[in-house]
C-alpha cells in the first residue's frame, strides 16, 4: 500500500514538472570489463566506517545502472524507480545509503537514499530509493547525487568527526566503467553520474522500461528543486523527461558535425600553407 501510494504521488508530480527543461538520463553499462569500485581507493572515516564504491558485478551477463541529473535548475536526485526490462536473475541497489553517528554510536542518523519503505532490495525490479524527508533519524538530505562527486565525509555535518556503519556507495561520481563523467554532449554541461544499481541478466540485452506507467511501477526520476543543504523540506519535481543513452557519448549526427567541420579545417590549413 504505501509503495502504491508513493509510485501515485510521483505520477502526480510527474504532471507539474514540464516547465523544468534538460533531461534526466538513467542508462546501463552493459557487461562491464570490471566491478565499478576496481581501482578506487575507499576512504576511512576517522571514527571508523569504510567508505567504498560498492560493486561486485562484471562481465558478460551483468550490468551496471547509472543516473545524470541534467535537468536545469535542479539540486540532484531525490527519489529514483527504474524498471528494466528483459531476463534479470538478479539485482543489488547500490545507491549511496549510510548510517553515521557524531559521538560513536551513542547518537544515530541516517543519509542517503535510506528511506526503507522505498529503497528495493536485493533481486528486486524496479531498482529504487528515496532520501527519506528530514525527521530525528533521517538527516541531512543530499544534494547532488548525479551531478557531482563527493562521498558521506564531505556532506554529513562534522566531518572526518564522525563515525559510519551500513554503509553502501560511501562515495560516487567517479567509477572505473568509462564514460560516467565529463561533459554532457547536449549540453555541454560538466557531470558525473551516481551508480544505482547491478545486477545479471540472461538472454537478452535488458533495457530500462519508459512505457509501463508510474502508477504500475514505471520508471521515474525524481529531482530536488530547491537545495537540501539549505532548506529543511525542499520542493521537488519529477523529471520532464527519462533519456535512456549514455550522456557522454555524442550522438552521431553531432560526430558527423565534428567530422566535417575537422575536414573544413584541415583544407583551410592546406590552402593557407601553400
Amino acid at each position: 500500500m504505501l509503495r502504491r501510494t508513493f509510485l501515485a504521488t510521483l505520477a502526480v508530480l510527474a504532471m507539474a514538472s514540464v516547465a523544468n527543461a534538460g533531461a534526466m538520463y538513467v542508462y546501463l553499462v552493459i557487461d562491464p570489463a570490471t566491478t565499478a569500485g576496481a581501482g578506487i581507493v575507499p576512504i576511512t572515516a576517522t571514527g571508523g566506517g569504510t567508505l567504498a564504491v560498492n560493486s561486485s558485478r562484471s562481465g558478460a551477463g551483468s550490468f551496471h545502472l547509472y543516473a545524470v541529473d541534467d535537468i536545469d535548475n535542479s539540486f540532484g536526485i531525490k527519489t529514483f524507480n527504474v524498471k528494466l526490462n528483459g531476463t534479470i536473475t538478479a539485482t543489488n541497489n547500490r545507491s549511496p545509503v549510510a548510517g553515521w553517528s557524531p559521538d560513536g554510536g551513542d547518537t544515530n542518523f541516517n543519509e542517503g537514499f535510506s528511506d526503507a519503505l522505498i529503497r528495493s532490495a536485493a533481486n528486486i525490479n524496479p531498482i529504487s530509493g528515496s532520501q527519506a524527508t528530514p525527521s530525528a533519524a533521517n538527516t541531512p538530505l543530499i544534494g547532488g547525487y548525479g551531478q557531482s562527486a563527493s562521498n558521506f565525509v564531505l556532506k554529513t555535518p562534522g566531518g572526518l568527526a564522525n563515525s559510519y556503519s551500513t554503509v553502501t556507495g560511501g562515495q560516487w561520481g567517479v567509477y572505473a566503467d568509462p564514460l560516467t563523467a565529463g561533459i554532457v554532449a547536449a549540453t555541454g554541461h560538466a557531470k558525473n553520474a551516481v551508480l544505482l544499481g547491478e545486477g545479471l541478466y540472461t538472454g537478452a540485452i535488458p533495457t530500462i522500461d519508459t512505457v509501463t506507467p508510474v502508477s504500475s511501477g514505471g520508471s521515474v526520476m525524481a529531482f530536488y528543486a530547491q537545495d537540501p543543504a539549505t532548506n529543511q523540506n525542499p520542493s521537488g519535481a519529477n523529471a520532464p523527461s527519462l533519456v535512456t543513452t549514455n550522456p557522454f557519448i555524442p550522438e552521431p549526427a553531432t560526430m558527423t558535425l565534428v567530422g566535417l567541420a575537422l575536414v573544413g579545417f584541415g583544407g583551410l590549413v592546406g590552402r593557407r600553407r601553400s
